[in-house]
């Protein structure tokens, strides 16, 4: 019998109203707005019935969502899914860039999560003249109804929601996939590759963070 089955009908009732709160939010779920997320003992209950479902239960910015856990999201990503297209790749990895990695860089914005960024436009990314106008806005048109860019008809464009939905380990890895391509022969970089080869198994499709697939 599972933690979940020894519950009162209450507590059971509680543990999924959390669970079903965290894997709908599109922002962080405070922890006061369920009593399942603020009690111990029922977060714990929750935190199982998310891994029997091969999620996790992830702490984003004082509150809660949920995420695929690391193993499950690269199993998916070996069979294809949840993996986006390499011109969508292209196109969040530029987002990232002009939106995460330069303002931080430049310590404009000193958020921790994807999410914290400097909106930009289409002509903006299209400067890097990799790709064409059409096929940038076709790809955000994309991106934007899987959740990886905001919301919206028009520019600008910032990351969306399922950015805050990676786990630490994947978001590291994105992060550092950024680094790799933002300066590819410098010294982390070298650092990065070096610890990436001793690594046993990496995560697959590092750059592909729509969270490998969540259904919505």
């Amino acid at each position: 019998m599972s933690a979940y089955d020894q519950l009162s009908a209450g507590d059971q009732a509680a543990v999924t109203a959390a669970v079903a709160a965290v894997e709908l939010a599109d922002a962080p779920v405070p922890s006061d707005a369920f009593r399942a997320l603020a009690d111990p003992t029922l977060r714990r209950v929750a935190t199982e019935v998310l891994a029997d479902a091969g999620r996790q239960l992830l702490s984003v910015d004082g509150g809660w969502l949920s995420g695929y856990d690391d193993a499950v999201a690269d199993r998916l990503a070996d069979e294809g899914m949840g993996v986006l297209a390499p011109t969508d790749r292209a196109v969040l990895a530029l987002v990232l860039l002009h939106t995460v990695a330069i303002p931080r860089a430049r310590g404009r914005i000193e958020g921790a999560r994807w999410t914290d960024a400097e909106p930009v436009d289409v002509e903006e990314l299209a400067k890097s003249r990799a790709l064409s106008k059409q096929a940038i806005r076709a790809s955000v048109r994309r991106l934007r109804s899987l959740g990886v860019l905001r919301q919206g008809h028009r520019p600008p464009l910032a990351p969306g929601p399922q950015l805050d939905r990676l786990s630490p380990e994947r978001s590291r890895r994105l992060w550092e996939d950024l680094m790799l391509l933002c300066q590819p022969d410098g010294m982390m970089a070298a650092a990065i590759r070096r610890r990436r080869a001793a690594e046993p198994a990496p995560p697959s499709a590092a750059v592909a963070p729509q969270d490998a697939g969540v259904h919505r």
